[in-house]
């Protein structure tokens, strides 16, 4: 079927449908909310609670409106706002820039790892100023686990040629707190990456919107 061209918004509809939200460009969002409104808000979408929001960027658009009985194109229009405030309100590190800021990286952190409904591990990646050399997420798992192997943590400092890094894992589950697992972790990395003089900074757990630093708490 051909798109008429004066229809931007079906092209990005059917983009979103298929890699996500977070794959369109701001253009792109913007078309998708200014897309002919065919459907009232229903009743019920007004007191939609926090954790069908979140539904809706971690389950996808078809999921989420077939739960709460909406049109693909509302779905489409809620799924645009949340990702045009997500990028408003948070502006990811930039390259060659130093990471000074610890506000800053537990803002982005927030955002990103938020509303993740598997368990990630991610890494930056610094140079000897702590400028960002690159962001990484490592490794993938479960709700309330990832298997982490140091191996890969030494192997990518090795090719970024990083003199420190800050770790970040979220839990999913939305408790904060440090498990013996990620007090033991964050030990073998920090005495692995040694041998090759690589500082581990800090390592951040994202719950919710609370964050947990291990260096602030004195862990490191």
């Amino acid at each position: 079927m051909k798109i008429p061209q004066d229809k931007p918004w079906i092209l990005a509809q059917n983009k979103a449908l298929a890699h996500g939200i977070a794959s369109l460009s701001q253009d792109e969002l913007l078309s998708v909310l200014g897309a002919p409104q065919r459907q009232a808000l229903p009743e019920h979408l007004a007191d939609l609670p926090h954790d069908g929001l979140r539904s809706l960027k971690q389950s996808g658009i078809g999921e989420f409106s077939t739960q709460y009985q909406v049109g693909i194109g509302l779905a489409c229009k809620l799924a645009a706002s949340l990702e045009l405030g997500t990028r408003y309100w948070s502006q990811a590190p930039v390259f060659g820039h130093a990471l000074n800021n610890p506000e800053t990286v537990r803002c982005w952190l927030r955002t990103e790892l938020r509303d993740r409904n598997q368990e990630v591990f991610s890494c930056f990646f610094l140079d000897s100023r702590h400028r960002l050399i690159r962001y990484e997420e490592l490794f993938k798992g479960g709700l309330d686990s990832a298997e982490v192997h140091p191996r890969i943590v030494l192997q990518q400092c090795l090719s970024y040629r990083a003199a420190a890094v800050m770790l970040a894992h979220n839990h999913p589950s939305g408790h904060p707190e440090p498990s013996a697992a990620d007090h033991a972790l964050t030990q073998r990395l920090k005495q692995a990456l040694a041998l090759i003089d690589v500082r581990v900074l800090d390592h951040f757990i994202v719950a919710g919107n609370r964050i947990t630093s291990f260096a602030e708490q004195g862990w490191l």
